[in-house]
């Protein structure tokens, strides 16, 4: 029963810390392509967003 629950903890904390690294890695790939287009094409990045500039807004 010991051994059964001893698999059931580590099991959690492998799901959870692959989840985790799962999520981190998504998310900062997601983060720096952003980064990139906005650096390099600003205007395509607000089109492909739907963000609106103080100038549109007039």
């Amino acid at each position: 029963m010991s051994k059964f629950l001893g698999f059931l903890v580590f099991l959690m904390i492998f799901l959870t810390g692959f989840s985790m690294l799962l999520f981190l890695g998504l998310f900062v790939g997601y983060w720096l392509t952003l980064l990139g287009l906005e650096q390099y094409a600003p205007k395509l990045l607000y089109k492909i967003i739907g963000h609106k500039t103080d100038d549109q807004n007039k």
